[in-house]
């Protein structure tokens, strides 16, 4: 009887686990859609950090694909990657990377796969969607909110006796410059920290002095200029420097060598507590020092407070390659990073301010005031229309600017700036005339 008892608890046993791998190979094949392979991506290091938690989750029901992201430290290693990869016919499946006239340009030469009829663009909140758009198709879909901003390590300050919140942050130039005065009386010699070998760290203050206070000045400033009005090496324009030459007296002058690395040393050592950027480089602090007290502050950089505007605009387009040869994974891994899940997943990893019109990411405590002020509009807001200039002269403008940093005359900068765009509109007239044509007078 005990051995028949045996048997009978065996069998059961048996019959069990037959129905429970019958159920796990009936779940299997349910998640699994036949998708498979490999998506290369390149993408920056927040970026990819937000890719790869989301891409945890849909794997989970596709298992069969997988995700290899090359990150790119910055925007002009990520164009000088594509530039390789174009010239040897080796494109990625996919990219995530500032939106641009360059990367519009990738689109017009048929390098991106339209996503305009994948489902995707319905999930994004209202914005200025040109640059993500070519000839009536989508090419991008922007998984971030751009807010260019004045990062600052908000510890040195507090230290310093400063507590600056959403009524007393600054308002315009001599309430920037009186700050880093007060830290300098505090014993900060060199409040402000850029990175001298990197080009876009150069520029990212004269790009915020350009939405701000050139636009502001005249909102068809690039129009203008491409119908002769305006030059890059005017009165315009050369007067920024002299805002740049004031504030490089906060500057340490060992900043000429520092990279990108050595900016953020600068920053969170409270050695030079101040840095331009747009927002989400918090996330890549952050890396570094995940509890640093840090707060975003409002570009500054008008004489008159009343001008002051907060610089914001759609971001970090994600593109499908038109060459790649799994087309469906990816259009699937796309529509899973605009869905409530997957886009909630992504921003709060890449500490992204999310798009989408449903997310429930917790962004980063710096942003508080900067969202306040954007969402509620009490300031106006600049968008960032360097990505409308003709493709190739903000490389020109970065490479002129990171001259001047070094010593260069200003006005022989500016010169040379113009003279690159001179020869870029009259190799490329066409994209001239188009932009003039559907340009909207502001």
């Amino acid at each position: 009887m005990k051995r028949l008892l045996t048997i009978i608890a065996a069998l059961l046993l048996s019959i069990s686990m037959i129905f429970a791998n019958g159920s796990q190979e009936a779940k299997s094949a349910e998640s699994d859609d036949g998708l498979s392979g490999t998506i290369t991506m390149i993408a920056m290091a927040n970026q990819a950090k937000g890719l790869n938690a989301a891409f945890d989750e849909y794997q989970k029901d596709h298992p069969n694909v997988n995700l290899d992201i090359v990150v790119a430290n910055t925007v002009t290693d990520f164009e000088t990657m594509m530039t390789t990869y174009i010239a040897a016919n080796e494109l990625p499946d996919m990219y995530l990377n500032q939106v641009g006239a360059v990367q519009q340009s990738y689109a017009a030469e048929g390098y991106l796969m339209p996503i305009t009829d994948i489902g995707v663009m319905d999930k994004i909140i209202d914005g200025d969607k040109e640059l993500i758009s070519w000839q009536d198709d989508y090419y991008a879909v922007p998984m971030g909110t751009t807010m260019n901003v004045i990062i600052v390590n908000n510890a040195v300050l507090k230290e310093a006796g400063i507590n600056i919140g959403e009524d007393n942050y600054p308002k315009c130039w001599s309430d920037f410059i009186d700050l880093c005065d007060q830290l300098v009386a505090a014993g900060v010699q060199y409040p402000v920290t850029v990175a001298g070998k990197d080009s876009s760290s150069i520029t990212a203050w004269p790009f915020q002095y350009i939405y701000q206070t050139i636009y502001g000045e005249d909102p068809n400033w690039y129009a203008n200029m491409l119908r002769g009005e305006h030059a890059w090496n005017d009165e315009l324009y050369l007067s920024m420097f002299d805002k740049y030459a004031e504030m490089k007296k906060y500057i340490a002058p060992s900043a000429l060598g520092n990279d990108v690395n050595g900016m953020y040393r600068a920053f969170i050592s409270g050695e030079s507590p101040i840095l331009f950027q747009v927002a989400n480089t918090v996330g890549a602090i952050r890396d570094i020092a995940p509890d640093l007290d840090i707060i975003c502050l409002p570009s500054c950089f008008t004489d008159d407070p009343a001008d002051q505007t907060i610089i914001a605009g759609l971001d970090s387009g994600l593109s499908i390659c038109s060459t790649t040869d799994i087309p469906e994974v990816c259009i699937s891994f796309m529509q899973y990073l605009v869905s409530d899940e997957g886009s909630t997943i992504y921003a709060e990893n890449a500490q992204e301010i999310p798009t989408t019109r449903v997310n429930h990411a917790k962004v980063d405590p710096s942003y508080t005031l900067c969202l306040k002020i954007l969402q509620e509009g009490q300031l106006p807001v600049s968008a960032v229309l360097s990505r409308q200039w003709i493709p190739g002269i903000k490389e020109i403008m970065k490479t002129a600017s990171q001259n001047w940093f070094a010593g260069a005359d200003a006005k022989t900068v500016c010169d040379e700036i113009q003279a690159q765009h001179d020869r870029l509109v009259a190799a490329n007239p066409e994209w001239v005339q188009n932009f003039l044509d559907s340009y909207i007078e502001k």
